[in-house]
């Protein structure tokens, strides 16, 4: 199992054939199941991404539209995936939705699905068939095997770019079992743990196909998990995938997998980015569409890559629009290597009124998150020995009794919009994460325009409601301290 930093080593080999600077870290969406599945829709999807700032899409390739007919392959829309990123200047990695896809085997070809005989399901203790094909199946195996390297083959001489920088084997595998019972399955199982029997099945098949692609392309390649308790019943969740209490079972099992990725929802953030980044690389290829799940996985948990699934449907919500924006501000800064720190509030799980202390440097961070906030996170990054930028909403910052602000710059689009002092900083003791506000300019009585301020939140204000109820995303703030 490799463990140095994949995208480091993507970068390096593949430098000399790119017309553009491959990003450090990936910031992106998944597109929806569906979204790549005609040239209109990828367009569309693509579209999307580019107006959040993206630098990065996963999309899915389906192995039924790859090859409808067993032996005939039409790349047609692998190739409009490529021509969209290269127009949109976006980076690729790619979903081989191959024999599974969320524990189903909804995404084999025809010729493949209706022949239960030849390509078998896995079976219930009673015998009766599932949806999902066994992992046991050599044929299956194969024929999905010879599918992805005729992909593999293809992109290796259709991305002149070299935009396609990963690709997913298989999706959230596994079977919704405490185990497969089909015959071979039976002849197989020697009375072990039935989470750790079945995750060796498809760990191998899935290598074998991983195998197959890379022979003809090395590029990195990674398998994702559907991530549930280890004590939650078996039938809730697709048993045999990577989850974490069977990592070792995959890291020795399939070794042409570069990393094992999380698809991280609900209130385990936290959790599962620990897990994830112990000696291999944290790449998120599906997280809920909220901005602070981006700043801390990005920030406080080291991710390469990550990824909100089914970005598209939130084209028109207003935090998270607005937030990938400010992300994609910050992304240059983030991706040049400074040390950095996050935090974010998860509801439900860390104290409404949380605190978090964050050293960076040599300084301390006291980040106080406001009960009562929407939304609470941020970004902390170093840039010079004294100096930081620090990018959130829903929070203030001290630094203990001696330190103090020397100057504060908020900054939009680059561009220094106010120099903040006073009221707004505390005099000197804190920084107030106050956001941007979207205010509208005002009509009066008599018809004259008043145009908006630019702001008007000072700290003595961020415990009023009128404050927290107020529509803000996270601002953009360059600070200096001293030690008096």
């Amino acid at each position: 199992m490799k463990r140095i930093p994949i995208i480091l080593c993507l970068i390096l080999a593949l430098a000399c054939t790119r017309k553009t600077e491959v990003p450090a870290i990936l910031f992106g969406g998944e597109m929806h199941n569906s979204n790549a599945s005609t040239p209109e829709s990828i367009d569309a999807s693509m579209d999307i991404a580019k107006a959040l700032g993206f630098n990065a899409v996963l999309a899915p390739v389906s192995w039924e539209l790859l090859e409808p007919v067993e032996g005939q392959f039409d790349f047609s829309l692998v190739d409009h995936l490529l021509k969209a990123a290269e127009k949109r200047d976006l980076y690729l990695g790619l979903l081989w939705f191959g024999t599974w896809k969320n524990g189903e085997s909804s995404y084999p070809p025809l010729w493949v699905k209706s022949d239960t005989g030849t390509y078998f399901r896995a079976l219930d203790a009673d015998g009766n068939k599932t949806t999902a094909i066994s992992p046991f199946c050599e044929t299956a195996r194969n024929a999905d095997a010879r599918a992805f390297a005729a992909l593999m083959a293809h992109i290796k001489k259709a991305d002149r770019q070299r935009r396609i920088l990963c690709v997913q084997v298989e999706n959230e595998c596994g079977v919704f079992l405490e185990r497969d019972f089909s015959p071979q399955a039976n002849a197989a199982y020697k009375g072990e743990d039935p989470q750790r029997f079945m995750a060796a099945a498809y760990a191998a098949y899935i290598n074998a196909v991983a195998a197959a692609g890379k022979a003809v392309y090395d590029i990195p390649m990674f398998a994702n998990a559907w991530l549930a308790p280890a004590d939650k019943p078996y039938g809730k969740y697709p048993n045999g995938g990577p989850r974490v209490n069977v990592l070792d079972v995959w890291k020795e099992k399939a070794p042409h997998l570069d990393w094992l990725s999380p698809d991280i929802y609900g209130s385990a953030l936290k959790e599962m980015c620990a897990a994830y980044s112990q000696g291999q690389t944290l790449f998120i290829p599906e997280t809920n569409c909220q901005a602070g799940r981006f700043w801390y996985a990005l920030g406080e948990a080291g991710a390469k890559a990550v990824f909100g699934f089914g970005y598209e449907e939130f084209y028109d919500d207003p935090y998270f629009t607005s937030e990938c924006r400010v992300i994609s501000e910050m992304m240059p800064l983030i991706s040049e290597g400074q040390p950095m720190r996050g935090f974010v509030r998860i509801d439900k799980q860390d104290a409404p009124d949380a605190v978090d202390t964050l050293s960076l440097g040599n300084h301390t961070f006291y980040v106080h998150c406001i009960e009562g906030e929407k939304n609470a996170h941020g970004i902390i990054v170093q840039t010079a020995e004294d100096e930081f930028t620090v990018a959130g909403v829903g929070a203030w910052i001290d630094f203990g009794p001696r330190t103090k602000i020397a100057f504060c710059e908020e900054v939009r689009d680059g561009k220094v919009s106010q120099v903040l002092n006073g009221d707004e900083t505390g005099h000197h003791n804190m920084l107030y994460l106050r956001g941007r506000l979207f205010q509208q300019d005002y009509t009066s009585p008599d018809g004259t325009l008043v145009p908006a301020p630019m702001y008007g939140l000072s700290y003595q204000r961020r415990f009023r409601a009128s404050a927290q109820e107020r529509f803000k995303v996270s601002g953009i703030y360059r600070i200096k301290l001293y030690n008096q």
